[in-house]
């Protein structure tokens, strides 16, 4: 009986402790920008890049684009992926830039996932196991 007492005292202590990170959650949020355009044609290149810069760049420090190729509903449009890494708080900087590109290219919308993320870390080329 005290080996069960013990237990359940030391898993309640961990998920109060574990409660306590919903102030710090980190996220991977993934934005797909479609780039074909109402119809006809296709944000260019330029357009692109200038978003990311002025746009992208400046909402986040940090960022990762992918270039895809997406379909909806059968059809195949060119798109780019978005891979940021954030707290809680900045989740609203996100949707905020995802409205943006939505007005800017009269998309219907843009995709979001938000994935949460256990453990992130920067591996040094020193790192030995």
């Amino acid at each position: 009986m005290k080996k069960s007492g013990l237990f359940l005292i030391t898993l309640f202590s961990l998920l109060v402790s574990f409660s306590g990170y919903a102030e710090d959650d980190i996220y991977r949020i993934r934005m797909f920008f479609g780039l074909s355009l109402p119809g006809g044609g296709a944000v260019s290149m330029a357009e692109w890049q200038n978003f990311q810069q002025n746009d992208i760049a400046s909402t986040f420090d940090g960022f990762n684009v992918v270039d895809s190729t997406g379909y909806y509903k059968g059809v195949s449009e060119r798109s780019k992926i978005v891979t940021i890494i954030v707290q809680s708080e900045d989740i609203p900087k996100a949707k905020a830039l995802a409205s943006r590109y939505a007005r800017k290219f009269n998309q219907d919308s843009v995709m979001m996932v938000k994935i949460p993320v256990v453990e992130w870390s920067f591996i040094r080329q020193d790192y030995t196991n």
